[in-house]
């Protein structure tokens, strides 16, 4: 049963010892007090578990739980297991390093009470390394909607997922896509913005991303890049999906086909490309997808297929010049 005006905070867990005290001291911190705190274990094997509990006994509205065996692993579907027990009327996700100001419970149900008919309202996170900017206030936000959609399909993200506020209600008919540990962000944020009655989007900072300082090393690991050549090729499943089942002018924009190729090509560019040995497969599939959902017109077709069948098996080998051409046709 939802209970009014309750907000659910939804925490999923792996091996957050390091950060996790302080970012549920920032929800205990909270000048509006009527929310639950849903931690979601995705199999961790450090302190977790053990912290998360003390909070539990210290405080009923934290509640812990595992993520059943059954489900796939990831935050994803932790996320969504944790939505299935939030009893709120309102939804906010928060990664188990990150921190909300004081005041970001009291102001976004203020903002929900004043504009009733949106399903979700967005607000700014800020990103730290070691300690917040509290003297920061605003960020400049995109607000035409639009262009809001159009950037996340070239994957340039316009908020992160603790940014939202969401309708319990809304949100279940949306979703995480389970099969995404990463672009998931992305996926879920396309598909409020299609299928939300209305949505606002405020400049104030309420919330803050810890930045971790190994955060390049990390994203240029081969496991992270095929984790996100993977995703790719289901958020475009997911997004093709999505079009078919929103026939409606927010996907009537001439420009929506160019988008997805542009959000291709920067896959192609800064991960395929320069490791071609292993993921000349995964781009074929790409390709193949894209020419199959009607994404690409005949020139651009023939352009992908010359690289992938003729110029990338090539394109290691350092000297050859091949990987420049390549460059070129893919601008």
């Amino acid at each position: 049963m939802m209970v009014v005006n309750l907000i659910s905070i939804i925490i999923p867990t792996f091996n957050s010892s390091k950060h996790i005290k302080a970012t549920l001291d920032s929800v205990l911190s909270q000048t509006y007090t009527n929310w639950e705190c849903i931690l979601v274990d995705d199999g961790s094997i450090d302190l977790t578990e053990t912290i998360s509990e003390n909070y539990r006994e210290k405080d009923n509205r934290f509640q812990l739980y595992k993520r059943p065996e059954d489900l796939p692993k990831g935050p994803s579907s932790a996320r969504n297991y944790g939505v299935t027990k939030a009893k709120g009327e309102y939804l906010i996700f928060l990664d188990a390093d990150d921190l909300l100001a004081t005041t970001c419970l009291e102001n976004r149900l203020a903002q929900f009470q004043q504009y009733p008919e949106c399903d979700f309202l967005v607000f700014q996170m800020d990103r730290f390394l070691d300690a917040p900017d509290f003297s920061k206030k605003e960020i400049i936000a995109e607000q035409d909607k639009n262009r809001v959609l159009d950037s996340f399909i070239q994957l340039h993200g316009q908020w992160p997922i603790t940014a939202p506020i969401y309708k319990t209600d809304f949100f279940k008919t949306i979703g995480f896509n389970s099969e995404l540990v990463v672009f998931e962000d992305l996926e879920v944020a396309i598909k409020a913005i299609v299928q939300a009655s209305d949505f606002k989007i405020y400049p104030a900072i309420d919330c803050y991303y810890r930045n971790d300082a190994n955060y390049k090393e990390k994203y240029n690991s081969i496991e992270v890049k095929t984790k996100m050549v993977n995703c790719f090729a289901h958020l475009l499943l997911s997004l093709v999906a999505l079009i078919q089942k929103n026939k409606e002018s927010r996907f009537q924009n001439k420009d929506i086909k160019s988008y997805f190729v542009q959000s291709y090509k920067k896959i192609f560019r800064f991960i395929i490309l320069e490791n071609s040995r292993v993921f000349q497969d995964d781009n074929k599939k790409i390709v193949h997808l894209l020419a199959a959902h009607s994404f690409l017109d005949t020139t651009t077709f023939f352009k992908f297929i010359l690289v992938d069948r003729v110029l990338l098996p090539f394109a290691s080998i350092k000297g050859s010049g091949v990987s420049r051409i390549i460059k070129k046709l893919y601008q």
